[in-house]
């Protein structure tokens, strides 16, 4: 049975952590310099340690689940004890050169998740460094496997992955919460308004990833003439959400690929 360590059991990283431990393939070992996130992870059944050295030392996978500025002074912290080992990082901006300059010998994966994969329905971006193997990619894959959809990206896009996915979810939760206020002003109370708005997003994606339709020709469907849904799309349009979407993801990718010109 392979190890794999989790370094850094912050939000995601718990999550990761929950999600491996439930597949029941590996031994997990997890540290964290939070006591507090060291003892979640335990909860989680991972095996903690104090420090990323022990965690390091007799696994096979290592995951960094540690902020963007954090990964190098991990990295060189555990820099001997890695090589020839799949290094997989899940922090935005810091490139595979980058983390492949501090540690020669290890084998390195970007992957982008979100926060969906507390549900497992995340989309998983996954960047494969110039030493992966196509065994390190499958094996990565498996270790992400329940926690949503995997995609293999090239590296120059994971600054767009980030902006659109990474963040994305903070822009859906944004405009749920908006449906919910909607109804309040209609009338409906709160709580009713909130699972009607979350109701109609989960089955408007399946209805899209269940390959019934493309989504203006979903929207056509509802949309008759003359009817009450034209009309609210109509006041959609004026107020330009289409736009403010598009330039909501622009603005979080600009941010991404400054953060990857200087993220340390």
């Amino acid at each position: 049975m392979k190890t794999v360590c989790v370094i850094g059991t912050g939000r995601m990283g718990s999550l990761i952590v929950r999600h491996i431990v439930k597949t029941g393939e590996y031994r997990v070992v997890a540290t964290d310099v939070d006591p507090e996130k060291r003892l979640l992870a335990k909860s989680y059944g991972a095996e903690v340690f104090e420090n990323n050295r022990d965690a390091a030392k007799s696994s096979d996978v290592i995951i960094l689940a540690v902020k963007p500025r954090e990964v190098q002074a991990v990295l060189n912290d555990v820099k001997d004890l890695v090589g020839g080992k799949l290094v997989i990082s899940i922090a935005a901006a810091v490139s595979l050169k980058h983390m492949e300059k501090i540690a020669p010998d290890a084998r390195f994966i970007r992957v982008m998740p979100n926060i969906l994969i507390d549900v497992g329905e995340a989309f998983i971006a996954m960047s494969p460094g110039s030493r992966a193997t196509e065994e390190d990619v499958e094996l990565a894959s498996r270790v992400f496997s329940r926690m949503g959809e995997i995609a293999r990206v090239e590296e120059s896009l994971m600054d767009a992955v980030t902006g659109f996915s990474g963040s994305g979810p903070a822009y859906v939760f944004t405009i749920m919460d908006a449906f919910a206020d909607a109804g309040v002003k209609i009338g409906l109370p709160k709580e009713l308004a909130l699972r009607m708005a979350a109701r109609m997003m989960l089955g408007s994606a399946k209805i899209v990833l269940e390959g019934k339709g493309k989504p203006m020709e979903l929207r056509d469907m509802v949309a008759t003439p003359g009817g009450t849904t034209i009309m609210g799309i109509y006041e959609l349009e004026k107020g330009g959400v289409r736009a403010a979407i598009m330039n909501a993801v622009e603005a979080a990718f600009k941010r991404a690929k400054e953060l990857a010109e200087s993220p340390y």
